[in-house]
This record gives structure tokens, sequence and C-alpha cells, in this order.
């Protein structure tokens, strides 16, 4: 477990009880991956004067017990089911059971709903926002995690090559290639997908956050596919642009892209900036003319999540650290015609980033 790590949050805060109420926070600190469920925002990990207590709907006390063992109390609560051990009442009433204020509490109000936070202040009154700082701890991966990392890069090389070979079949629609994209994630291992798959053919690649659909691929149109595995609950994230045909224009913007990424890569090492980065690479888009047609950030954190700290765009503070793991996915998106993204997950070090390829990106 890492507690110890709350433990530097909270001295550095000066606080005596800290409640995380991000699943992958939780999963982080305590092995409990609550993150894979179903179940709202329905569970607390509660840290007081270094007494961790999970709380847990009734219907999760028996696998979050198997998850986390003896180290860790389990609460489980219930409206309606009174036994061993259930506390009788809702989620923020066994928090402040467990609280029992006065004491000065830090909470991730990040993750938690606006009901929530009035039920919440009303009860345990002044708090302090420890959001950022959960966020941060979880930002320097540890080598295990990056072998976890890898290992969905690796995962998620297999479904992208499936992606590639598909896209060839003249007729084949991008609900059939995302549906083969997710089962050889499966087959290879990956309990679930990091994000739902992107497969985007032809006009639809101008959107970034394309729902793949019945539209067939046509002999000139490009595909976007954009996938990540989640492998062991961590995450992947890659995005490949196919072109089929022999369309100059769309020739011309993947050249503009992927000279954007590699040179937004380049600058990539601990110390730098993160919105240094995506300077990099909105640079290179803007000194092309298409400045107008990169219209999200750059690229993220991964990790538990796989959209997390740092933010690598153009208004972020965060500095890049060794063992960060980000993305680099600058985007060309043409409405009505076609769009290019290329990205790529790659590790921070202290000189040269690590790229996690998947398949070949150059022309």
């Amino acid at each position: 477990m890492r507690l110890n790590k709350l433990d530097k949050i909270m001295e550095e805060e000066g606080i005596q009880c800290s409640v995380v109420l991000s699943g992958a926070a939780i999963f982080y600190l305590t092995g409990y991956d609550y993150i894979t469920t179903d179940i709202g925002n329905a569970v607390a990990l509660v840290y007081c004067d270094r007494v961790p207590t999970l709380i847990v709907p009734v219907l999760e006390k028996n696998r979050a017990e198997a998850k986390v063992g003896d180290k860790i109390e389990v609460l489980s609560y219930s409206y309606s089911l009174i036994g061993e051990r259930v506390f009788k009442g809702g989620l923020i009433d066994a928090i402040v059971n467990k609280i029992n204020p006065p004491k000065k509490v830090g909470i991730d109000m990040q993750n938690s709903s606006s009901s929530f936070y009035l039920s919440f202040k009303e009860k345990v009154g002044d708090y302090i926002d420890i959001s950022k700082k959960l966020a941060m701890m979880r930002a320097i991966k540890e080598e295990e995690e990056l072998e976890l990392i890898k290992k969905a890069g690796n995962i998620t090389t297999s479904a992208m090559r499936i992606g590639s070979e598909k896209i060839q079949n003249m007729g084949i629609t991008e609900r059939e290639v995302a549906g083969l994209i997710d089962m050889t994630m499966r087959n290879e291992g990956a309990e679930d997908y990091a994000f739902p798959s992107i497969v985007a053919f032809g006009e639809n690649s101008a959107f970034p956050h394309h729902v793949p659909s019945d539209k067939t691929i046509r002999e000139n149109d490009n595909a976007v596919v954009d996938i990540g595995a989640r492998y062991r609950n961590y995450c992947f994230d890659s995005t490949r642009t196919f072109i089929k045909g022999n369309s100059e224009e769309v020739k011309k913007i993947y050249e503009i892209v992927l000279q954007a990424q590699l040179e937004a890569i380049d600058t990539i090492k601990e110390g730098v900036k993160a919105s240094e980065v995506d300077l990099a690479a909105r640079r290179v888009i803007e000194k092309a003319g298409f400045g107008k047609y990169f219209i999200h950030s750059t690229g993220h954190g991964v990790g538990i999540e796989v959209h997390e700290f740092p933010a690598v765009s153009p208004t972020s503070n965060d500095v890049l650290k060794e063992n960060m793991v980000i993305t680099v996915e600058p985007g060309i998106y043409l409405k009505g015609k076609f769009g290019v993204r290329i990205e790529d997950t790659v590790i921070v070090t202290k000189k040269k980033a690590i790229v996690l390829e998947t398949v070949y990106k150059y022309l």
C-alpha cells in the first residue's frame, strides 16, 4: 500500500483526516479496484490519524475485504439491510461517523457531486481540497506501474494491427472494425478498454470523438483509429491515421501532423513545462496555416485513468518529471472532408522520452 504518500500530503496541509473519493486514488492507495465497478459515487477511503477505513455499499463488502485483506478496515453501509459491521445510513453519514468532527479534514472535492459537497460541508464544516495533490501523487509512476502500462501497450499494439489490416477490406464498417479491435484486446488479456474505441472513416475522421457507425470504408478514405487497452487497471492510449488511395491532400496534412508530433516528442524531458510540449506541436501546425483546425490540447497523463495529471495543454503550469507517462496527439480536422491524428504514449526521462509506439506511423 502507498498510504505513506497520503501521510505526506496530510503533513503538508496540516490536516488530521483525509476523505478520498476518486476510484483511481482509492485503488492506488489500497488495491481496491472500485474504478472497474458500476456503483456510482458510492465509495470512500477515510484516513484519520493514520488509520484507514474503506467505506463501501454492502453489496461490495465481501469483494472489498478480499482485495484489501486485514490491512484496512472495511465498513459497509446500507439503509435497508442491517447486520454485523454494516452501518445504517448512507455514505456521507458513514464518513462523518468515522471522522468524528471537529477535525481538520482534506477531501478530493473534484471527484464529488454537488449534492455530496453540500451535504458534506453542512455536516463537517470547513475542509481543504486535496484533489490536485492526490492527482499529482499518482503522476510519477513506479517501475511496476510502468511495466503494466507497457503490457497494456503491447495489447493495444496487437489490436491496432488488426485494425490496420481490416480497414483494407472494402465494405467493412467502422463498427465492425471497432468490434474486432475490442475482441482482440480482450483475447490478448485486457480486462477492459481504457475508453470506447474510436474508428472513423473519411469525413467522420474530422470528429475527434466520433462514435463508430455503420459507415463503410471507401477506396480513397482515410481511417482514424484511436484505441487503448486497460490491463490490471492501467491504461494505454494510441491513435493512428491510415491512408487508403493516393490523396495528396490527406498525405500533406498527415506529414504536417507527424512533424508536429515528432517535434513535440523531442521537447519532452524532466523539468520541461507541459505547455512547452503543446507549443512545439502547435507551432508546426500554425506555421503550416492550419492552427485553427487543431482544436484540442496536445496530450495528457496516462495511468490508472486514461486522462490524468499532467495536462499537456497551452495553459498548463504542470512541469514534467521523470517517470511521468503522457500522450502526444496533435491533430488537424477539416470538417466535411477528413481529419488526421497521430498519438503515442511516452515515458518522461531525464533526457530523451521513451516512445511506446504501436504500429508504424511514417508514410
